[in-house]
């Protein structure tokens, strides 16, 4: 029996990392999905707070976002520019960070952004499940997930879909 026990060792350890890759794996295949909706956010330009659900009625894209994102800086601009064009009263994009405040400025300033509503979340996105950046939710008027994308997309594909959900 001890000549096998080195070998049973190694088994264990290899399934036990296994067992981690393929968690790890999985976790960021899928989307998290939005259970935050009626968490206070603060605004970053000013000390006012908001949620998710109070833009209910909208059509909204919330990108939940780290400074340090190369996939978060790339999207940035194409959402800007998409929200500019259909500059729609019922269509908003909301950029969620927990990161501390002087970060997602600095984030917000290397864009031309005047179309994102930048805030930040008391809770940190890991508890809330997001461990991808950027998650990006596109919501419906009545507040559901229509689709969700991770690790960057191209926004501006989706134009006709985001009309057609402010025309509902």
């Amino acid at each position: 029996m001890k000549k096998y026990q080195p070998l049973f060792i190694t088994c264990i350890l290899a399934t036990l990392a296994l067992a981690w890759l393929f968690k790890s794996s999985i976790r960021n295949a899928f989307a998290p999905g939005l259970t935050f909706a009626n968490n206070h956010l603060q605004i970053v330009d000013s000390n006012a707070t908001t949620t998710i659900s109070a833009y209910k009625g909208n059509v909204l894209i919330v990108a939940c976002f780290q400074a340090w994102c190369i996939d978060c800086a790339r999207e940035t601009p194409g959402l800007n520019k998409l929200a500019s064009a259909l500059n729609f009263e019922k269509f908003k994009v909301i950029y969620v960070s927990d990161e501390v405040i002087d970060k997602i400025k600095g984030f917000k300033n290397r864009f031309e952004a005047n179309n994102i509503l930048f805030t930040q979340s008391a809770k940190s996105l890991a508890s809330l499940g997001i461990s991808v950046y950027p998650t990006t939710y596109l919501i419906n008027k009545k507040g559901v997930v229509v689709t969700t994308k991770l690790e960057g997309y191209n926004w501006e594909n989706e134009e006709a879909l985001i009309k057609k959900l402010i025309a509902e």
